[in-house]
């Protein structure tokens, strides 16, 4: 029997490439606050075109140069904090808020999710997830990055549930369907996010759904088959 469902955040829930836009539209505004000749419009689109030349590394000192601003590695520092710390503009992709509402009838849930407590703690805020599932762990609090199946098994606990009582539900092949196979759960696998076309690596999930809200169909049906 199926009574826990363990839920990754990140491109699984909503769209991840909203929180870095949001976060690079509040280091703008903050650029634009220090040196009045800057335009925050133009700082947000060149962070945005170095994001998707060339990834995440150097955005913020590619942005500054661009404006003609020296970025030491204090300021850059600084920036990386605003970054982290700003409060997300976010939403839940459409009809994710109703799916989470119909699986808790019959489930537990928890979110467990990756990346810097700080952010993901304001991600789960401004999405409203607390209110939304049983639990939340964050992998990184417990010295457990994903595909680390710390995180995940504390989830369990915290749900009394068993391994072979969950499923795990997440985007990545690498961490979620990886961590699925470790502890002995079932998984399904979204395809939403930038982690979309990746392949599987020999690390095939029980199911494969276009988004999330197609789970409740997939849970319902092994139920039926009474195989869950």
């Amino acid at each position: 029997m199926i009574r826990a469902l363990l839920i990754d955040m990140d491109d699984t829930l909503y769209d991840e490439r909203s929180y870095v836009l949001s976060g690079f539209r509040a280091v703008a505004a903050e650029i634009a606050r220090r040196f009045a000749a800057a335009d925050e419009g133009a700082l947000f689109g060149n962070m945005v075109a170095e994001l998707d030349a060339n990834g995440r590394g150097r955005v913020f000192d590619v942005a500054l140069a661009r404006a003609g601003i020296s970025g030491d590695p204090s300021q850059i520092s600084e920036l990386v904090e605003v970054y982290r710390t700003h409060a997300p503009d976010l939403m839940l992709w459409p009809g994710v808020s109703e799916t989470l509402a119909d699986l808790r009838g019959d489930h537990r849930l928890a979110i467990v999710t990756d990346g810097l407590g700080v952010m993901q703690r304001r991600k789960v805020a401004a999405l409203g997830l607390n209110e939304r599932v049983d639990a939340v762990v964050y992998c990184w609090e417990y010295d457990a990055p994903k595909p680390d199946p710390a995180g995940y098994l504390h989830a369990l606990r915290v749900l009394g549930a068993g391994a072979d009582e969950a499923v795990v539900i997440g985007d990545r092949p690498d961490h979620d369907m990886a961590v699925a196979a470790a502890i002995g759960s079932r998984a399904i696998r979204v395809l939403t996010g930038r982690h979309a076309g990746v392949g599987l690596a020999g690390l095939s999930p029980d199911a494969t759904v276009a988004d999330f809200t197609e789970t409740p169909a997939v849970l319902s049906g092994w139920k039926l088959g009474a195989t869950g």
